[in-house]
């Protein structure tokens, strides 16, 4: 089996964000695990990453949106060769239509992710575990 580099990881968390903001890099189901857990921000407990997926694909792809992401200083460990936990912040901007017409805005500030990857042995790089959430600004407290 082949081992991981902290390259392939970057990559793969470049093409998680082009795909979060509407970019054409490929679907999320495809980065994720079948047996991949999920934790969001909003979340209470995590869920099947099929659950999370189906939700953020719709709103990925309901018209009128717009997003944009920018990432802060990505951490990467690898424990082992064919597994990679990467950390970093993340600012999140998203916009939509809603449903009465006004326009519905989300700012993510202080964003935080935790994505663990695995190659499995067909040589495609997973995310089996996320945990998304966000914070308030660190200097206020």
């Amino acid at each position: 089996m082949r081992s991981l580099s902290p390259d392939q990881v970057r990559a793969q968390i470049d093409k998680f964000w082009l795909i979060m903001c509407g970019k054409p890099a490929g679907r999320l189901e495809e980065m994720y695990s079948s047996a991949a857990l999920v934790l969001t921000g909003k979340a209470r407990r995590p869920e099947a990453a099929s659950v999370a997926l189906s939700r953020r694909a719709r709103q990925i792809a309901a018209p009128g949106t717009h997003s944009e992401a920018e990432l802060g200083v990505v951490e990467i460990e690898l424990p082992e060769p064919s597994l990679a936990i990467a950390s970093y912040t993340y600012k999140f901007h998203h916009t939509r239509p809603g449903d009465d017409g006004n326009v519905q805005q989300r700012h993510t500030l202080f964003g935080r992710a935790t994505q663990v990857f695995h190659l499995d042995e067909s040589g495609a790089l997973q995310i089996v575990h996320e945990h998304l959430s966000a914070a308030t600004n660190p200097r206020n407290g």
